[in-house]
């Protein structure tokens, strides 16, 4: 079955200049908002599909600029032999290496390739032609014959899928037959019917106007029109293979099924199609679906098929899609701006990446990850965005920013995961066990960014030893609700004897503090994400501005890190 093996974009809505290889089977492409996720499926629909003519605007060119042109191309693979013809196509075969990719003239060893081009210029006009430097050079143009682009045709799955539920143009159900429904004279027939039926129903209702109009035509020598009858125009009425619909036992048009129910249904019968269309286009793949009928979906498309019965292009926005797919399967879309480029990365194809997709599924959504070491990061840094969110200034949120859980041990290969994925990460753990120099070193090369605390706090250590005064006693106010008064208070006596922690009169000491730290990170008593973000929202947050030490700094750092301002360079 055809293979698309590389698609090449320029100047085409939001992107400037793509080129990416895709996979034989699922490519699930994820990623911010605004990406070119949605673009790059166009593409391909707009290269592949069997049509002679498209519509283009000026809000197609890349930032309008009609001047410089739109250019697509699609090189295709794994030809069928029709396609490797030597006397019809062989001035456009050209070589395809997985790690070199094309080469113009074919290697031994090449995979015989094929390229579609689509230009755009000024005109609006598209022009499809197959393309090799040889051909450009001998001037030598020429497209594929309808009938083989019919052959590569994509079957897109959009939103809306109801035109797949008649026999239309470009209908799934004209792929599952071999022969098309040759109803002409059926149709034919039952529109004369229907012509002949509503005039003997309609003239008791426009009697009056036709007698009417009967009477002028004789008054004035319009022969003609002097038997005029209200029957159905015949230029009108005509019934062609698009009024064959499904309908339930009912006779309810399938049509009216829910979005979700209409897109499951189409790709159970793309799936039955088979062989006939070689590439399926899925955008948003989780809409109208719950998350149970997403996994029926991927199951059509082919996901968990060990030889993948056709190649897919499919984006989503859902967690569900991502955790029921393997990292082998999804590419993120990402910006170089340096480059103005849209790059398609992999994400990582070991054991890690896997371990990562799983558990932190949400945080490849966003542009920018927050990998926390445990539960208390994760929900500190929570509760302190609530708290800056509360007080009027950006929340994570709008800044692109997800927060993944680290799960201690595995911090550093989830942090490494996002990485090499394309992503934004930084770092945050706390300091009683220190990475080695070769674990630095790897971080520093992905370029995560690392915040930590003065060793060897905990997380809670240096909450206690950095926090202001006003800011302990609620602290050990909120791990008794959690904990128990009494256990708390043999935790505190058990660290430091004869110490009275509601006594603030005269503040707290070094030693008591540390007391408090130690305390609270044996008795786990804010190793919850939800404990920790009430820690963050209700005492850590209000007391920072008048905290000190290595808390503020820290956290000063971070959230100048969420906010993509120049101080996040710096580690704290």
């Amino acid at each position: 079955m055809p293979l698309i093996r590389q698609v090449r974009i320029e100047r085409f809505r939001g992107i400037q200049a793509l080129e990416w290889a895709p996979g034989p089977g699922l490519n699930g492409l994820i990623g911010p908002g605004d990406s070119g996720k949605s673009t790059i499926l166009d593409a391909i629909d707009l290269l592949l599909s069997a049509r002679r003519t498209a519509g283009f605007t000026d809000a197609d060119f890349h930032k309008l600029a009609v001047g410089d042109g739109i250019l697509l191309e699609a090189t295709i693979g794994d030809l069928p032999p029709q396609l490797l013809d030597l006397d019809r196509y062989g001035m456009f075969h050209r070589g395809w290496d997985v790690d070199l990719g094309v080469s113009d003239e074919p290697e031994d060893d090449n995979e015989i390739v094929i390229t579609i081009r689509l230009t755009v210029g000024a005109d609006l006009d598209p022009t499809w032609t197959l393309y090799s430097e040889r051909a450009e050079a001998e001037d030598c143009l020429r497209d594929l014959p309808f009938a083989e682009r019919a052959r590569l045709a994509p079957t897109r799955l959009g939103a809306f899928a109801s035109h797949h539920l008649a026999w239309g143009a470009r209908s799934v159900l004209n792929r599952i037959a071999d022969v098309r429904p040759a109803a002409g004279a059926a149709l034919a027939d039952a529109a004369r019917q229907a012509r002949a039926t509503f005039g003997d129903a309609a003239a008791p209702e426009v009697a009056d106007t036709i007698e009417m109009v009967r009477d002028v035509a004789a008054r004035i020598g319009v022969h003609g029109a002097e038997g005029a009858a209200a029957l159905l125009d015949a230029h009108g009425v005509s019934f062609g293979a698009g009024s064959i619909a499904l309908h339930d036992g009912q006779g309810v048009p399938l049509k009216n099924l829910g979005q979700g129910s209409s897109r499951l249904l189409v790709a159970g019968l793309q799936a039955m199609a088979g062989n006939t269309s070689p590439f399926t286009l899925v955008d948003e793949l989780e809409h109208g679906l719950e998350p149970f009928r997403i996994m029926r979906l991927l199951h059509e498309l082919g996901a968990k098929e060990v030889v993948p019965p056709r190649q897919v292009f499919l984006t989503t926005h859902s967690a569900v899609v991502i955790r029921e797919l393997s990292a082998q399967q999804l590419w993120h879309v990402g910006r170089d701006p340096a480059a103005d480029r849209i790059v398609l990365r992999p994400l990582a194809r070991d054991a890690a990446a896997q371990g990562t997709l799983r558990a932190c599924a949400e945080a490849y959504l966003a542009p920018s990850v927050l990998v926390c070491e445990g539960a208390t990061e994760v929900g500190l840094i929570r509760g302190l965005d609530l708290y800056w969110s509360g007080v009027g200034q950006r929340p994570m949120g709008s800044c692109g920013v997800a927060v993944a859980d680290g799960s201690g041990s595995n911090m550093l290969q989830r942090a490494l995961a996002f990485a090499r994925a394309g992503y934004r990460v930084a770092l945050w753990h706390d300091s009683d066990k220190e990475l080695n120099a070769g674990e630095l070193q790897q971080l520093e090369n992905a370029g995560v960014a690392r915040f930590f605390w003065d060793e060897p706090n905990s997380t809670e250590m240096q909450m206690f030893a950095s926090i202001h005064d006003d800011g302990i006693l609620p602290l050990v106010e909120l791990a008794r609700e959690w904990n128990g008064a009494d256990s708390v208070n043999d935790q505190i006596e058990a660290r430091n004897p004869g110490f009275d922690v509601d006594d603030d009169t005269f503040g707290y000491t070094a030693e008591e503090r540390a007391a408090l730290g130690v305390a609270a990170t044996k008795g786990k008593w804010f190793k919850t994400v939800s404990y920790a973000e009430t820690a963050g929202r209700d005492v850590v947050g209000p007391s920072l501005a008048a905290s000190g030490g290595r808390l503020v700094e820290t956290i000063d750092a971070i959230r100048a890190w969420i906010l993509n301002e120049p101080a996040e360079a710096e580690e704290a």
